[in-house]
């Protein structure tokens, strides 16, 4: 409800009659709705959530300060009504989410009307986690960790990428997880040098290093975790590497604190790659934001303008991807404290914990 207050107070500030919010994630931050295909107004005065019979009941339940409106016709139609009652002239919209097609109704339907397109807005407020969001998160990384320990003597030759997938993914469930976050990576051998590989039919070898990323969905909460498992003995040239990518982890870990520039976490870890002769193969952006959205602010990359502030939880996930070889990726969550750093993922990770 802060949030829902502050937005209020800046559309009086700004002398805006109303801000159209059409990401579910944001909606589910702002007010708590839990359902989907639904949009809120918010106005100086009151707020609107309009959805349909199907959230009917859901909505008076999670929501019940906000005024509820259930559309017969359109979604877009019955808010177009509401707007030309209200006498709605100057509209916040997202404009990295409004549709066209919605935009366009809008604006051929209610006379007048002035647009006023935002950007991250709301998700300047969702990258500052509060301490429920913390623990709802923590939540989340505790059921995905036992979800892995709970596999990882099951990672066999012979073992489909898929099938290791699935086992996790149930896995994931019985450990109280709502789902898994997104679709588990399960890349075994070469095919690891694909960051985001699909999990195949492709039979796990005696000699593959295996590529896990997996995370778990708790009261829409996610959490985003990458760890490298082997069957047999690790190769020279992959204990290398492997160690490569660990300390570059734990120096840009080491680097996290209030105040610091993103894109110089991300720069520690890539000048030591760099320096180590893997620069090349280290492609992607050092981490990301997680929370109701798997990827979200801050953003962890060498272009990032993000100043990090206590309170935000974000992946540092290094890594080494090399066609026709593999690739090794090593990801935890952390939260930025007002000291520091707090690692908040645990999975084993040194080399003589990784063999299965």
């Amino acid at each position: 409800m802060y949030c829902l207050d502050k937005l209020k107070e800046k559309l009086k500030e700004d002398k805006v009659d109303a801000f159209l919010i059409t990401n579910e994630i944001n909606i589910r931050y702002v007010t708590g709705f839990t359902g989907s295909e639904s949009i809120l107004l918010i106005t100086q005065k009151n707020d609107y959530l309009f959805t349909d019979f199907r959230y009917l009941e859901q909505a008076q339940r999670d929501v019940p300060w906000i005024r509820i409106i259930e559309r017969k016709v359109s979604l877009i139609k019955t808010i177009c009504k509401k707007l030309k009652q209200l006498n709605i002239k100057k509209l916040c919209i997202e404009s990295l989410y409004i549709t066209f097609n919605q935009y366009s109704e809008i604006k051929n339907n209610v006379q007048g009307i002035r647009f006023i397109p935002t950007q991250g807005i709301i998700e300047n407020y969702r990258k500052r986690k509060t301490q429920e969001e913390i623990k709802i998160i923590q939540t989340a990384i505790d059921i995905a960790e036992k979800a892995y320990s709970n596999i990882r003597k099951k990672v066999k030759a012979g073992l489909t990428e898929k099938n290791l997938a699935d086992i996790l993914e149930f896995e994931i469930r019985k450990q109280g997880g709502e789902k898994s976050s997104f679709e588990i990576i399960c890349a075994a051998g070469a095919r690891a040098s694909q960051p985001h590989a699909h999990a195949t039919n492709r039979k796990i070898q005696a000699e593959d290093a295996v590529l896990i990323d997996w995370g778990a969905s708790f009261q829409f909460y996610n959490s985003d975790l990458t760890r490298i498992s082997f069957i047999d003995r690790i190769s020279r040239k992959f204990k290398k590497i492997y160690q490569i990518v660990l300390d570059a982890q734990c120096f840009a870990i080491d680097s996290v604190k209030p105040g610091r520039k993103s894109k110089d976490v991300d720069r520690v870890a890539r000048d030591y790659i760099t320096k180590k002769g893997f620069g090349k193969y280290f492609g992607h952006g050092l981490g990301h934001g997680v929370g109701l959205a798997v990827h979200e602010c801050p953003t962890i990359n060498a272009r990032s303008k993000e100043i990090l502030e206590a309170g935000m939880v974000f992946t540092i996930e290094p890594g080494v991807y090399i066609p026709g070889w593999g690739g090794i990726r090593i990801e935890d969550i952390v939260l930025v404290t007002p000291q520091g750093c707090a690692v908040l993922s645990h999975a084993p990770k040194r080399l003589t914990e990784i063999v299965t």
